[in-house]
């Protein structure tokens, strides 16, 4: 039988690396973390209200895509600083 961990450490290398887990009222915490070249770490958090998660019905779908925005606007957020590091932008 497969359990998935709820509660996930950020990775310690670069990489991204997620989240979720349920609080005592209910709500779902989603936590999305990546690190850029100096190690230091970038997160985004969004909680998603007992009362949200009741009140629509395609919840699921609406979750899966601000996490998917959010992953991507992490990255992009990363990736400015890691290119900053570098050198590379002005």
């Amino acid at each position: 039988m497969m359990r998935h961990q709820l509660q996930r450490q950020p990775k310690k290398t670069a990489g991204f690396s997620w989240g979720r887990f349920v609080a005592p009222d209910g709500s779902v915490i989603y936590r999305l973390f990546r690190r850029d070249q100096r190690g230091a770490l970038h997160y985004f958090m969004r909680v998603y209200t007992a009362e949200e998660l009741n009140a629509d019905p395609r919840i699921r779908v609406r979750i899966a895509h601000e996490i998917h925005r959010a992953r991507h606007a992490l990255r992009d957020q990363v990736d400015d600083v890691d290119l900053a590091l570098m050198g590379v932008t002005q």
